[in-house]
């Protein structure tokens, strides 16, 4: 991405096909190192939120705004009252793009999803971005006690120690076509209820972004998994990230977790990555514990920002 701010007109548009995708991708790569931690989604971050179900539809949730053909930044629904912003760097809290977002998912977010999505719209921001918190306040935003961590691992001083899973458990990547099924389904038993279905599995080993040899799982002897982490690499920023991340409930507290994210490091510190993210939300002390353990430190909070909707856009 340019790093320069064209002075022209800003134009928006909806999502239109996988070549937006990439050029999102390249923006978030381009911008994670401009805000504070937290400030920008990672590029895997994009890819699981477009390919994670078949039910996303980006060319209603997703808006892209443009000048002279740079990409500025884009918006994105979060089901089923949330929008996430991504502006560029030198842009970021100037409302110049913000003001016309906000405006865009509170109707679009009613437009979408109907009666669930309320009177209220949300977004989230990292807790030390004074300036797009005084810009949310002035919209009548407030913010909520809710937060998750954003954690961050350093990994330049070489890879994490190896660790052998517990007996009779192996860690490895997820296998052929008849694993997929298994894969499927140990997900959607740690998300229950989740829409991630076979279909969208499919699609998403497909997925720019996608590397098979981080969609890691921890197998028993019967070939039943325990626990899975899908990692994200991004090549330009040397960052890796782990979403999701997940055990099933009837093999928790046996170190599967711990495993499986230790092989993801070692494997993300092999591509040359310098560092790995992952986010715990701050009720969920025993994830943040396990992310501690093996490293990670909380780089920044993500907080959320909440306001009641006007008549015109909580009304059909």
């Amino acid at each position: 991405m340019n790093g320069s701010v064209p002075n022209t007109t800003v134009a928006s548009r909806p999502y239109a096909g996988e070549d937006d995708l990439i050029r999102m991708l390249d923006f978030l790569s381009s911008s994670a190192s401009a805000g504070p931690p937290g400030a920008y989604w990672y590029p895997g971050d994009a890819v699981w939120g477009m390919y994670q179900n078949t039910v996303f539809d980006p060319v209603r949730e997703v808006r892209l705004w443009e000048g002279e053909g740079t990409l500025l930044g884009f918006a994105w629904l979060e089901e089923p009252d949330g929008v996430v912003m991504q502006v560029h760097p030198r842009l970021r809290g100037s409302g110049l793009l913000e003001d016309e977002m906000i405006d865009w998912a509170a109707g679009q977010t009613r437009a979408v999803y109907g009666e669930r999505a309320g009177d209220e719209l949300w977004t989230r921001i990292p807790e030390d971005d004074v300036r797009l918190a005084f810009l949310l306040t002035g919209h009548g935003f407030e913010r909520d006690p809710d937060h998750a961590l954003k954690m961050i691992r350093d990994l330049q001083n070489g890879p994490p120690p190896i660790l052998n899973p517990p007996a009779g458990w192996t860690v490895r990547e997820v296998g052929d076509k008849a694993e997929w099924d298994e894969r499927v389904e140990t997900h959607r038993e740690v998300w229950h209820p989740s829409r991630v279905n076979l279909e969208a599995y499919r699609r998403l080993r497909q997925a720019p972004g996608y590397h098979p040899l981080l969609d890691l799982v921890a197998v028993a002897p019967d070939g039943a998994f325990g626990s899975y982490c899908l990692c994200w690499f991004d090549p330009a920023s040397r960052t890796g990230l782990f979403e999701p991340v997940g055990t099933r409930p009837a093999h928790r507290k046996k170190g599967l977790g711990r495993a499986v994210m230790l092989e993801g490091l070692r494997r993300l510190h092999h591509l040359g990555a310098q560092h790995a993210a992952v986010t715990a939300l701050h009720h969920n002390r025993p994830a943040a514990e396990l992310y501690e353990s093996l490293g990670f430190r909380t780089a920044n909070s993500e907080r959320l920002y909440g306001k009641k909707l006007r008549a015109e856009h909580s009304s059909s």
